[in-house]
């Protein structure tokens, strides 16, 4: 059985380890979709809060009036939240690839609702968030959220956050410069086999003009999209692994701008 010490400063000094963790799960990759309960995300966040209590020593914190502990609270809140979103960040490359890719098939109006993000997306990126969601749970890399959470006790200790704006800012002018471009590597296969069929089609549209090429043109475009598709869904798990070293880096970056 454990025995700890326990007094009205160590609760607030556990209180604060809390609230850093439940910010990290509010929009974490896989733990912070809809799918995921706020009671299940709360309940993780104390258990994985309790194991940090149990292996972390009690420090005194620095501070002297309610106002000052309440500043520590929106830091450490803050905090969690920053990592949390820049980590789920990544995932809307995949929704926007999906979006590329359905815009050359034809398939940009026909839209469902993904209860993971609360937003209206297309057939093809819902598709691919779902296969690189479940890459992920039986590859174990949901567990790297875990471990970025409890190691940035270790970086960044607690109340001691310092949000240095120009490294924040450069590291997500990175995020945003690379974005695009992620994007467009992961639909850039769909992108070419239709620009190519849009050309022979409009080749074939001048020589037989005759043909009715708008509705073979559609048919084809389906065809082989869905073609392509199939051929390069044995890349899933590479673009997961790219999504994977992405989120790294972005956490990475975010937590060095913060201590």
């Amino acid at each position: 059985m454990f025995e700890q010490p326990f007094s009205i400063y160590q609760l607030e000094y556990y209180l604060l380890i809390m609230i850093r963790l439940v910010g990290v799960m509010a929009y974490a990759p896989i733990f912070g979709t809809r799918m995921v309960t706020r009671r299940a995300r709360i309940f993780l966040a104390l258990g994985i809060g309790l194991c940090v209590i149990l292996a972390r020593p009690y420090e005194p914190l620095h501070y002297t009036t309610f106002l000052e502990y309440t500043i520590l609270v929106v830091k450490e809140l803050v905090t969690g939240l920053m990592i949390s979103f820049m980590s789920n960040m990544i995932f809307t490359v995949i929704v926007m690839a999906g979006h590329f890719m359905d815009t050359q098939l034809g398939f940009a109006m026909v839209s469902n609702f993904d209860p993971t993000y609360n937003t209206e997306t297309t057939i093809t990126s819902d598709f691919y968030s779902q296969m690189v969601m479940i890459i992920m749970l039986c590859t174990n890399m949901h567990y790297f959220i875990i471990s970025a959470a409890v190691d940035s006790f270790e970086v960044i200790p607690l109340g001691g956050a310092v949000f240095n704006m120009d490294v924040l800012f450069v590291s997500f002018m990175n995020f945003i410069s690379g974005y695009f471009m992620i994007a467009l590597r992961i639909s850039i296969p769909v992108i070419v086999v239709i620009t190519i069929l849009n050309t022979v089609l409009g080749v074939l549209a001048k020589t037989a003009p005759q043909m009715n090429m708008f509705v073979v043109g559609l048919q084809l475009k389906i065809f082989l999209g869905f073609a392509v598709l199939v051929v390069t869904v044995g890349f899933l798990p590479t673009i997961t692994n790219y999504v994977y070293n992405g989120m790294v880096t972005v956490v990475t970056d975010v937590i060095k701008g913060m201590y």
